[in-house]
C-alpha cells in the first residue's frame, strides 16, 4: 500500500495553478500588434532566473486583416497556452501627459487622476483605458505622475486576437517601457543619477519614440512621427524634421520642469543614417551614441527572424524589453472588466485546488484509519488465534492456581480449625477424653468432655488461658456422674473464646 500523503503530493503537483509554481521555469512572451509589423520576443526564465532569448521575431503586414493569420502562423511555430504573454502597444496609439499634483495621499491621488484623463482626452471615460506611474513626490506635497491613457479599441483587438487563438494575455504594457528595459539590458545604464537623465531615441519602421530616464523610471515620453521608413527615404531634410522635433520634445521636457537636464542621448531601434549621429549631436549639443540590440545581446543574431530585405528597418526594442523584464513595467493598460473575469476564474482555480486539496487530504485521512483499523483488525484476529490454541492449557493453569489459593489462605488463616485442633491435640492431656469440639469460626470453641478428677478440669482450663489462640477460657460446668462400669466421672463443659493474633 503506498503512502497517502505521497498521493496527495503527486495530485497537487499537477493541479496547482500557475501562480503557485512561480519558481519553476517559465517563459514569457511579448507581443506587438502595430499598423505594419506584428512583432514577438520570446524569453526563457530558469526556477533561478538567468534569462535566455528563444525567439526574436518580425513579420510585415501590408493590410490590418492579415494580423490575425500572421500571428496563428507564429503561434504554431512555437508559442504555447503555459506561456506568460504581454501585449505591447505602440507609443503612437497612447496618450502620455505628464501632471503634478497636489496631494501625496494615495486615495486623494487616485480621485485626482479619474478627473484628469477625462480632460486630457475627446474621448468619454467609458471609451478610454488609463493607468499612471509615480515618478515623484516633492516634500512640498505634490505628486509627479505619467497619464497613460488609450483608446478602449486597441486594448480590445489585441485581446481578441489572442482569444481567437485560445490564449490569455498577462498584461497590457506600453511600448516605453519596455524600450527603457531593452535600454537597461544593453547598457547596463539603471544607475544614472551620477550623471543626470538620459534620453533614449528608438527608432521603428513609421515613427520614432523620445524618453527621457531617470533612476530607470521613464519620466517623459512622446512619438516622433519621422521612422526609419522616412529617413531611408534619401530626403535630407528628414533628418532636419527629426532633428526638429527631438528637439521640440526637449524642450517640452524642459519647459515642464519634470527633472534635470538631459545629460546623454542614445538611439536604439533600427538602423540610421550614418550622418544622423554627428548631425543630432551638433543640433541638440548632446553626446549621442547608437547602441544595437542584435550585436550587444549574446545570442540575438542566432534567434532573429526578420526578412532579410526589412531587418534594418523595424525596432524589436520594445518587445524584447517587455519579455527580458516583465516585471518593471508598473502600469497595465488591461480593461477592467477583464481583469475582473480574470480575478474570478484566478479565484476559481483558488477554490478548485482547495477543494481538491481538502478531499485529498481527506482520503489521505480515511485511508490512514482504514490502513490502522485493518492493522488492527489483523492483531486481534491473531491474537484470538493464539488464545485459542493455549486455551484448554491456560484453563489447567487456572485450576492449579485457585488449589493453591486455598491452600495458602488456609495456612495463612488466624485460628483456623486445623490451626485449633492441632493447637488442642498438644495441650490436652491424656486423663481427659474429649467428646465434641464445636467450633465457631472467629468466636469460641467449646469442648466438652470428661476425666476422673475435678483438679485434671481446672488444670486443662489453666493450660488453656495460657496458649495464644484464646482468651477468657473458661469452665462452663463440671458434673460428677457415674459411668457404666460404676466409676466416678466429672463431665465438664469449656468456653474457649478465640484470641487474635494481634491481641496475643
Amino acid at each position: 500500500m503506498g503512502s497517502p500523503l505521497a498521493t496527495v503530493r503527486h495530485r497537487l503537483a499537477h493541479l496547482m495553478p500557475r501562480p503557485f509554481q512561480s519558481r519553476r521555469q517559465r517563459t514569457i512572451t511579448a507581443l506587438e500588434f502595430s499598423g505594419e509589423w506584428l512583432k514577438l520576443a520570446r524569453v526563457e526564465v530558469s526556477a533561478k532566473g538567468k534569462r535566455r532569448l528563444r525567439r526574436l521575431v518580425a513579420r510585415p503586414v501590408v493590410l490590418p486583416e492579415e494580423i490575425p493569420k500572421t500571428f496563428v502562423d507564429l503561434v504554431k511555430e512555437g508559442v504555447g497556452a503555459a506561456d506568460s504573454i504581454l501585449i505591447s502597444i505602440p507609443r503612437n496609439l497612447v496618450t502620455v501627459r505628464n501632471l503634478q499634483l497636489p496631494t501625496t495621499d494615495p486615495r486623494e491621488l487616485n480621485e485626482m487622476i479619474g478627473l484628469q484623463t477625462a480632460k486630457q482626452t475627446p474621448y468619454s471615460k467609458e471609451e478610454i483605458i488609463s493607468d499612471f506611474q509615480v515618478v515623484r513626490r516633492s516634500p512640498e506635497g505634490f505628486t509627479d505622475v505619467v497619464l497613460i491613457t488609450t483608446h478602449r479599441s486597441v486594448s480590445n483587438r489585441c485581446l481578441k486576437i489572442l482569444d481567437d487563438c485560445r490564449l490569455k494575455a498577462a498584461g497590457i504594457r506600453l511600448s516605453s517601457h519596455g524600450v527603457r528595459s531593452g535600454w537597461q539590458l544593453l547598457c547596463g545604464a539603471t544607475k544614472d543619477a551620477g550623471r543626470g537623465p538620459t534620453a533614449v531615441l528608438d527608432i521603428d519602421s513609421n515613427f520614432s519614440d523620445f524618453l527621457v530616464i531617470r533612476s530607470g523610471t521613464v519620466t517623459f515620453t512622446k512619438a516622433l512621427s519621422i521612422g526609419s521608413a522616412k529617413l531611408s527615404s534619401g530626403e535630407a531634410n528628414e533628418i532636419e524634421k527629426l532633428t526638429q522635433e527631438i528637439q521640440r520634445a526637449i524642450d517640452i521636457y524642459e519647459g515642464e520642469r519634470i527633472g534635470q537636464g538631459i545629460a546623454t542621448l542614445v538611439i536604439t531601434g533600427a538602423e540610421v543614417r550614418a550622418r544622423l549621429v554627428p548631425r543630432l549631436g551638433e543640433t541638440l549639443r548632446l553626446p549621442v551614441q547608437r547602441v544595437s540590440l542584435v550585436e550587444r545581446l549574446p545570442g540575438a543574431r542566432e534567434v532573429l527572424d526578420v526578412p532579410e530585405a526589412q531587418r534594418e528597418s523595424v525596432s524589436l526594442t520594445a518587445v524584447l524589453g517587455l519579455a527580458w523584464d516583465a516585471e518593471s513595467a508598473g502600469i497595465d493598460l488591461t480593461p477592467q472588466e477583464v481583469r475582473i473575469r480574470e480575478a474570478l476564474e484566478h479565484k476559481g482555480r483558488a477554490i478548485m485546488v482547495t477543494g481538491i486539496l481538502s478531499v485529498s487530504i481527506l482520503a489521505a485521512l480515511t485511508a490512514l484509519v482504514s490502513q490502522h483499523v485493518y492493522f488492527k483488525k489483523q492483531y486481534l484476529e491473531q491474537l484470538d488465534g493464539e488464545i485459542a490454541r493455549t486455551q484448554q492449557a491456560a484453563s489447567d493453569v487456572e485450576a492449579l492456581k485457585k488449589r493453591l489459593k486455598i491452600i495458602r489462605e488456609a495456612e495463612r488463616r488466624e485460628n483456623s480449625s486445623l490451626e485449633i485442633l492441632s493447637v488442642l491435640h498438644r495441650s490436652t492431656p491424656p486423663e481427659i477424653s474429649l467428646k465434641s469440639i464445636a467450633f465457631d469460626e472467629d468466636s469460641h470453641v467449646v469442648l466438652k468432655g470428661v476425666t476422673q478428677k475435678m483438679s485434671t478440669v481446672f488444670e486443662f482450663v489453666s493450660t488453656l488461658e495460657k496458649l495464644p489462640n484464646f482468651r477468657q477460657v473458661k469452665a462452663k460446668h463440671a458434673t460428677r456422674s457415674g459411668s457404666k462400669d460404676g466409676s466416678e466421672e466429672i463431665e465438664f463443659e469449656i468456653t474457649c473464646p478465640l484470641a487474635r493474633k494481634h491481641e496475643a
